[in-house]
């Protein structure tokens, strides 16, 4: 085997960018080559954050948005060098912290130590292959070529929305039904459309927004199961002193819930904000989930979840704003119904909506529907190439609840079969089943810092064994043909 490591990572993103970050900034005296695989032209972004869109705001402030688990502030100290009237609180736009991940990753490949190399491939994973090399992995690409690898990361980002049940097939064609929120053809709507939005999360907000920034569409309507929209921040972000406490001894998901209930009437009757309460659970989150049994787990992930959502992940107040006037100028409703069929009709979409209370059927016609009902938590029903090549040998298996892929302690894939893997890890949203919180940047830059020590250590033990081994006797090796 040659002597340099590899460690793969698919997904140039936020979360792969990170990683091969704190890769680069370890010593390697064996040597690590890092292939970084990302389809897009830019790596660094990802989907999250290359939004040109001056409107699509951060929803976390600029001082806890720092690459850097012992250094939050640092994106805050970047941001000002160009903007010095920017605020530890402010929502900044998405395309700075995209512009932010791509100059961090830059930084961190000049001043790499000893050993490290980074390799970009602008290029889409189609298979992964176990044992099939001169590196235990082999990742086939799609312009051909492949890459051989000693480990394997998965930093796949959010996957895409699934398509709604009921959708018809030839949808897919007619441009008047868009399956992905982020396509960037999607057009800003004309003075008398009628556009229906699936969903009325973070995704639809962004949507809604950029639909409306040019002409006067007759209508956009948003309909989702609960009808709940994400909460606003306050201007400047909540404050809280210190994580939550946490009950001694085992605890039910009623018992947790009437626990920040109480704590929130207390705030409150203070004069203090019900939001200081939900991010003192933070720090915390992945410790509840994981104390939470079993089916309390289930139980949230069916009925409480989208109300911790809208309340934990919330809009910037510059974009709380921008909605309300939508809202209170009629031009976006925001509606409860559960899609039970899209089909083509004269000149538009055909939409049945069920109503969540009596289950009485409506047929409503819109000129288009977008698909914002957020991330495919269940990479199983519609796992990209890479993905499904994993399952399909076993490599992989979903995880609890069917949400993301399974893994350990670690973040190493957990394989069909119930064993670690020693080749193929997680980081980011991949890991959702097992920790729930893994998809914001304060999240993902703890993983990605473990993982590199990790990945460090073991590629460095396996350097030693091999290099202790002796040597084995035997004919020399032919001459290779030019």
């Amino acid at each position: 085997m040659p002597a340099r490591s590899a460690v793969a990572i698919l997904g140039g993103g936020a979360s792969g960018t990170l990683l091969a970050t704190q890769l680069l900034r370890r010593m390697h005296p064996e040597g690590m080559r890092i292939v970084l695989v990302e389809r897009r032209a830019e790596i660094g972004p990802g989907l999250a954050y290359s939004t040109p869109l001056p409107f699509h705001r951060l929803n976390v402030p600029a001082a806890q948005m720092g690459s850097f688990p012992r250094d939050p502030g640092h994106f805050l100290r970047w941001a000002q060098r160009s903007e010095p009237a920017a605020g530890p609180g402010d929502f900044l736009p998405r395309s700075r912290y995209g512009a932010y991940l791509a100059e961090v990753l830059a930084d961190a490949e000049r001043r790499a130590l000893a050993g490290a190399e980074l390799e970009r491939r602008h290029d889409d994973a189609l298979a992964v292959r176990v044992g099939e090399g001169a590196r235990p992995l082999r990742i086939e690409l799609a312009s051909g070529d492949r890459v051989e690898a000693d480990r394997l990361v998965l930093a796949l980002g959010n996957p895409p929305p699934a398509v709604p049940g009921g959708a018809a097939a030839g949808l897919l064609g007619s441009g008047r039904f868009h399956p992905d929120p982020w396509d960037p053809g999607i057009a800003p709507a004309s003075r008398g459309d009628s556009v229906l939005l699936i969903g009325s999360g973070l995704t639809m907000v962004d949507v809604a927004l950029t639909l409306s920034q040019e002409g006067e569409p007759a209508w956009i309507c948003a309909i989702s199961r609960n009808g709940l929209l994400p909460r606003s921040h306050l201007a400047g972000g909540a404050r809280f002193e210190k994580p939550f406490d946490l009950p001694a001894g085992p605890f039910t998901l009623d018992q947790l819930i009437a626990e920040v209930e109480s704590k929130i009437a207390a705030v409150e009757a203070e004069g203090g904000d019900w939001r200081s309460v939900i991010d003192s659970l933070r720090p915390v989150t992945n410790r509840i989930w994981q104390r939470l049994g079993e089916e309390d787990r289930r139980r949230f992930v069916r009925e409480v979840a989208r109300h911790w959502e809208v309340r934990r992940h919330r809009m910037a107040p510059e974009v709380a704003r921008m909605l309300k006037g939508l809202v209170s100028s009629g031009r976006l409703v925001i509606e409860r119904g559960e899609i039970a069929a899209i089909r083509p009709g004269s000149g538009c979409l055909v939409v049945s909506v069920r109503d969540p209370d009596s289950g009485r059927i409506s047929e409503r016609r819109f000129d288009r529907v977008v698909n914002c009902t957020g991330p495919a938590q269940d990479l199983s029903r519609a796992p990209g190439p890479a993905i499904a090549s994993l399952l399909g040998a076993g490599e992989v298996r979903p995880g609890p609840y069917r949400l993301g892929l399974d893994h350990d302690s670690r973040g190493a894939m957990i394989t069909e079969a119930g064993e670690v893997s020693r080749l193929i890890f997680g980081i980011g949203p991949v890991r959702k089943g097992r920790l729930w919180e893994t998809t914001a940047i304060p999240e993902i830059r703890e993983q990605a810092l473990e993982l590199a020590d990790l990945l460090t250590a073991d590629l460095s033990r396996t350097a030693n064994r091999r290099a202790a081994r002796p040597a084995r006797a035997g004919p020399a090796p032919a001459p290779r043909r030019s």
